[in-house]
């Protein structure tokens, strides 16, 4: 049940057979319909997930009301609202399914715990981090010095099948541009 967690987490930190069974208590296995909201704008965070199975993303909602999407986490990737979870504060985004998903959740006391018991999860978590920091500028760096067909070609390559199960309008928010010009980047690429 928890092998692709497992495989997950040995890029970060092996944990031994009694470290997993400690962690594999805390780790709760939640099924969500598609467009379920995990964290609303404004809410605490109380729970990070490892996506099973499904697609989730986190958007921003502009002054005009647009959802602009931050990120989208797709099978084998921890998601949350990392600013609201780990600083305990009202979330600057939303976090929803796009399709329906199984998750892995970990509430913040349960993870708390961990740090306690668990003195790895700790290096885990930091590692994780370092590695979430380290791609959130590189998203930066791309809208600012790439042209969108280029950036959409990277996300391609770096997601293979990924874009086929976003909606348009997601996709190209997330991309920086208008679902026309979206669609005339894949029209071109075909």
């Amino acid at each position: 049940m928890f092998d692709h967690f497992w495989q997950f987490t040995n890029q970060f930190v092996h944990f031994s057979p009694k470290e997993r069974a400690q962690i594999s208590t805390q780790l709760i296995l939640r099924d969500i319909p598609k467009q379920h909201v995990l964290v609303d704008f404004g809410d605490v965070a109380r729970e990070v997930y490892f996506v099973n199975k499904g697609l989730l993303r986190f958007y921003y909602i502009a002054d005009d009301g647009r959802e602009i999407t931050g990120f989208v986490f797709q099978e084998g990737m921890m998601a949350g609202s990392h600013e609201s979870f780990f600083g305990q504060q009202p979330s600057l985004q939303v976090l929803e399914s796009i399709e329906a998903a199984e998750l892995f959740v970990l509430g913040h006391e349960s993870l708390e715990q961990l740090y306690r018991e668990v003195p790895k999860m700790n290096i885990f978590v930091r590692k994780l981090l370092e590695q979430r920091m380290a791609h959130a500028q590189k998203v930066v760096a791309s809208l600012i010095m790439q042209k969108p067909a280029d950036r959409y070609q990277e996300y391609q390559r770096l997601h293979p099948g990924l874009a086929g199960r976003i909606p348009q309008h997601m996709l190209a928010t997330f991309m920086g541009i208008t679902p026309v010009s979206l669609s005339r980047i894949r029209g071109r690429r075909k």
